[in-house]
């Protein structure tokens, strides 16, 4: 599991139902990261009797340096499992995995900028409705 994760990076191929499981785990990932933060922050303002004030000067003390470097290391391994995972997928339909990870990445990018940040994730969704649904060797047939 670790291999398709995070193992090979030039080589690996994902079948449709691999990349959906594993954008699943990812997503489950994150969405149970993002719960743990939340709750932390919950409790943290319930232990403070509900002050919100105080919670959130609460929060600064905790959120140094060495935390945001821990969350920025974080983000950085799921950033990477999901663009492997998806340069995987692509390498499977038959187009080169990076390279077309790389330009849809600044593609979402520029379009966030141009127009909206929902545009970009709308594109993003597109993008990963395509991916989960063509074919295995498509581009070569």
């Amino acid at each position: 599991m670790l291999d398709n994760l995070i193992g090979e990076i030039k080589t690996g191929r994902l079948m449709r139902l691999q990349f959906l499981g594993y954008s699943l785990l990812l997503f489950l990932f994150l969405f149970g990261f993002a719960m743990l933060v939340v709750l932390a922050i919950g409790a943290g303002e319930h232990l403070l009797g509900g002050n919100l004030q105080e919670a959130q000067d609460q929060l600064r003390e905790w959120f140094t340096l060495p935390f945001m470097l821990i969350l920025g290391v974080l983000m950085m391994v799921f950033a990477f499992i999901g663009f492997n995972i998806t340069a995987k997928r692509i390498r499977d339909i038959g187009l080169s995995g990076w390279w077309s990870v790389l330009v849809l990445v600044l593609l979402e990018g520029v379009v966030s900028f141009l127009y909206s940040q929902q545009t970009s994730s709308g594109l993003h969704s597109l993008v990963w409705l395509i991916l989960a649904l063509v074919p295995s060797n498509y581009a070569k047939n």
